[in-house]
Formats: C-alpha cells, sequence, structure tokens
C-alpha cells in the first residue's frame, strides 16, 4: 500500500499571500493608542515653528492637522518635521506630502520621512513606563492600624499549612489511588484518622483563635482584615471542593444542597492529599458539626414522634435539602406504627431530585405506610403566600433546620406565623438559629461570602412569641452548642 504523500505548498501559496507578491506595512498608532503620552507635531514653515495634532504615525510616516492658512499639496517637500511625544522627539528631518484629505472641515495630511526611521518601539515602552507611572501604587486594601493578632495568627497558619503541603504531597506519591480515593481502605481509614487528630486538630484551633481575634472590629478594619485573611489563605483554602464550591455559589447562594453532601457524607475530598486534609479540616469546625447534630436533634424529633403516636401523622420539611435526617431515620426503621406524609419543601429541584433517589430505596419497602410528597416552589412565595400548604392539611411536626439563617426578623417572624397557623392542636413547629458565638465565622465571612442573620436564644424566643402568641415556647439544643432551635407548641 502506498502512503500518499503531502504536498509541500511553496511560500508564496501559504495564507496571507497573494501570488507572488511581498508587500509590508508598518504597523500604525492612533494618538489613543499611544495614551498616556501627549503627541504632536511641529513644523518649520514660514520661518516658525507651528504645532500640529498628531492623529497616528509609523515607523515610516505620520498623519496630523495642517495649520490653518498654509498651502499644502501632494508631493511637497518639508524641509523639517518633527514628531514630539511629550518632552521625547524621537523624529526631526525632512519629510514629503504623500496624502491631503479633508476631515470633517479638517485638513489632514499624511507625509513619509525621509530621515531615518521612527523608533517605534521605544515610544511604545514610553508609554507604558508613563502609564504606570500615573497608575500610583497599588491599593493596600489590607492594611489597617492595629489588629496585630488576627494578622499574626492568619500569617501563621498560612505557614503551618505551607509546610504540610509539601508532607503530604510527598506521602500522595508514595500511596496508590485506591488509599487516596478508593473506599474501604485500612490504609485509608488510618490516613484519614491520622489527619483528624494531627492537622485538623490545628487548623480548628487556629479558626476559632482567628475568630474571635476578629471580634469587635469597625467595618473599615473588617473590610481591610478580610483582604489581609484572604491575601494570605485562600488560594490554600479554596482547594477543598466545598469551601470551593460554597465560596463560588452556582446556584447563587453558598448552603446548596451540594454542599450540604460534602458535610453529610464526603468530608475527605479533592483531587489531591492536601486538598482533602484541608476539606477534613473544616468539616470538623464547629459550624460543620452544627449541621450534622442539628441534623440528628430532627431525627431524634422524628424518631420519638414515630415511636410514640398510633395515629397517621403529617410532617412539613422547610427547605428540606438533601434530607438526611430522612434518609438516616428510614433505614434504621424496619416497619412504621402508623401511617405518615411527609412533605419535602424546597426552591431547588435538585435538592428535591438527589433526596428523591436517595430515600426511595428507603421508603419503598415501607410502602404503604410512608407516603412522600416532593414540593418545588420559591422561598419568596413561601413567605408571601400564607395558604402554601392548606390542600395538605394539618401538620403534627413543622421544622426548618437552616433558612431562618437568612431572613431578617420581620420576614422571620411573619413565615413563623405562617407556619404556626398550619399545625394541627397539639402539633409542634421546630425553628433554628445560629447563634452569634459561632467560632466559624471568620472563614464563613471572610473566605466564603456566607453571611448568616445570627440571633440569641432570646431573640429566637421573641420571634416565636410574637409569631403564635400564648403558645408553650421552649430552647432545644443540639451538641455543637451555636444552633439552637425553638419550639413552638400549639395546645
Amino acid at each position: 500500500m502506498t502512503v500518499p504523500l503531502h504536498r509541500v505548498r511553496n511560500y508564496e501559496e501559504l495564507e496571507g499571500a497573494q501570488g507572488r507578491e511581498v508587500f509590508f506595512r508598518p504597523q500604525r498608532y492612533c494618538t489613543t493608542d499611544l495614551y498616556p503620552l501627549h503627541c504632536e507635531v511641529l513644523l518649520s514653515l514660514r520661518g516658525r515653528e507651528r504645532p500640529g495634532a498628531l492623529l497616528d504615525v509609523s515607523q515610516n510616516g505620520a498623519a496630523f492637522e495642517w495649520p490653518d492658512g498654509i498651502p499644502v499639496a501632494v508631493g511637497d517637500h518639508l524641509e523639517t518635521l518633527a514628531v514630539r511625544f511629550d518632552d521625547h522627539e524621537p523624529y526631526r528631518g525632512e519629510a514629503r506630502v504623500g496624502s491631503v484629505r479633508n476631515l470633517n472641515g479638517t485638513r489632514v495630511v499624511g507625509v513619509s520621512f525621509e530621515g531615518p526611521l521612527l523608533p517605534i518601539d521605544g515610544i511604545l515602552e514610553l508609554r507604558s513606563v508613563k502609564a504606570f507611572a500615573q497608575s500610583g501604587p497599588p491599593p493596600a486594601l489590607w492594611r489597617t492600624q492595629g489588629q496585630e493578632r488576627f494578622k499574626a495568627l492568619v500569617s501563621d497558619l498560612r505557614l503551618y499549612l505551607e509546610d504540610w503541603e509539601p508532607q503530604l504531597r510527598r506521602l500522595e506519591s508514595e500511596l496508590p489511588w485506591h488509599v487516596l480515593h478508593g473506599e474501604g481502605s485500612p490504609a485509608r481509614a488510618a490516613l484519614i484518622e491520622k489527619l483528624r487528630k494531627t492537622m485538623a486538630v490545628e487548623i480548628v484551633a487556629f479558626a476559632d483563635e482567628i475568630d474571635a481575634a476578629s471580634r469587635g472590629a469597625s467595618p473599615a478594619e473588617t473590610k481591610a482584615m478580610m483582604h489581609w485573611s484572604r491575601r494570605h489563605l485562600h488560594h490554600l483554602l479554596m482547594q477543598a471542593p466545598s469551601m470551593h464550591r460554597a465560596a463560588n455559589k452556582p446556584f447563587g447562594y453558598p448552603g446548596d444542597y451540594e454542599v450540604m453532601r460534602f458535610i453529610y457524607e464526603k468530608p475527605f475530598e479533592g483531587p489531591t492529599l492536601f486538598a482533602k486534609a484541608i476539606s477534613l479540616s473544616f468539616d470538623q469546625t464547629r459550624a460543620s458539626c452544627a449541621v450534622r447534630s442539628r441534623k440528628d436533634l430532627i431525627k431524634s424529633e422524628l424518631t420519638a414522634l414515630l415511636a410514640s403516636s398510633p395515629r397517621p401523622l403529617r410532617i412539613l420539611a422547610i427547605a428540606s435539602g438533601p434530607a438526611q435526617e430522612l434518609l438516616e431515620l428510614f433505614a434504621e426503621r424496619p416497619e412504621m406504627r402508623a401511617p405518615v406524609e411527609i412533605i419535602l419543601f424546597d426552591q431547588d429541584k435538585g435538592a428535591l431530585a438527589y433526596a428523591y433517589r436517595r430515600l426511595k430505596p428507603v421508603v419503598d419497602p415501607l410502602q404503604p405506610h410512608v407516603k412522600m410528597i416532593y414540593l418545588n416552589d420559591s422561598i419568596k412565595r413561601l413567605i408571601r403566600d400564607s395558604t402554601l400548604f392548606e390542600p395538605f392539611g394539618a401538620f403534627d411536626l413543622i421544622y426548618s433546620v437552616g433558612l431562618f439563617d437568612y431572613l431578617r426578623t420581620a420576614t422571620a417572624v411573619g413565615l413563623a406565623r405562617n407556619l404556626v397557623r398550619c399545625v394541627a392542636p397539639g402539633g409542634r413547629a421546630l425553628i433554628a438559629n445560629m447563634v452569634p458565638e459561632n467560632p466559624s465565622r471568620w472563614y464563613l465571612e471572610y473566605h466564603l461570602d456566607w453571611w448568616l442573620m445570627y440571633r440569641t436564644r432570646a431573640e429566637l424566643l421573641d420571634i416565636a412569641e410574637r409569631a403564635a402568641p400564648g403558645t408553650r415556647l421552649r430552647v432545644l439544643e443540639e451538641q455543637s452548642g451555636i444552633n439552637p432551635f425553638v419550639e413552638i407548641q400549639r395546645e
């Protein structure tokens, strides 16, 4: 078999040429291209120098405005023409007129230099230097007086992480893929446990100290401290997929169901061992622990309710996300004492679809005693429409674990009032809210732009009292101590 040879093309056949013609025209630069240089032409005419506004220039010519009252024609020889850029005059010599045209009432003359070529590269370099000089020093957005402890702790954490990174890179090169990225390996379990007890413990301690040092700063100081923290740490923290997703907010908000999945199911994730270690470390902070422990509290309340009631029950989960508490609950219950109907409300269809995929295998064996309804609608309608859940009847339990952290007080009171109206006599509403002493606020706010409406327990009780006066109220504490619930019970 003969392999066809590719024909070698002649140079003049290459794209950009026409036949055997060779043509080159030096690049022309408009005065706007040369900003911030001041560009002008000086003409020696009738015994004195006259300035003309430069329009464009190249190595071998220029175009400029011709002075009024002076005749000019194509082919005229100019004895002396100078081109000036600020105080620099790279060309002074003879020139010949090549074109004369009228542009908006102004005569524009094009000339070719008859002396040496204009050193255009030097002009461009001068332009760059002047632009740099005019720009001034970069703004020191990170600079603030005081806050030495905060700055020192952030700097120390950076050095601590930078010491770990090459060490973990070396270990990564020695370990097989299944230990780093697989499941069920004894070596992987030992690796995770080692990192949890060493690196993660230190990072959590750093995070708590940095958070404490950041408290009480003024708004101006806070802005500078955020820049300081990001300059030092952001490129390291963002290697963790959970941190990166929360910071970049692909759905428009930080705590989407995928971020919750990292906290519930995937604490040791990332493309490198260092990224996995960062992910694991911040999974151990109090905020992440609160997400899991508030889930455990709801799961415990649901378990007790299902075990104690011989009659059919109806339950509503607000902003249900991945519904981890229900997955664990039904996976552990071989049978149901009474029928239960559960409505999962979320504005994210992806979250509901994910919850459906996971819940179906554990709910199907419990049929016909468990009915799941996946309700997709906007948070805006949830807040404004007091009749949204009327078609489903009254509920024995309504719970919200993360939504009220984002609501202003007036909105929180209104939504709580609407939810309590949906509670059956003897039923309860459980509403969670993070408290201000959450020690994870530094990285949530400074690195993830994750801002919550923190409330004290007294403020949470006040919202419940205003929403449902005369009901029985109490605070339920989850294990982390920073994400309490207010329980509103109807008589």
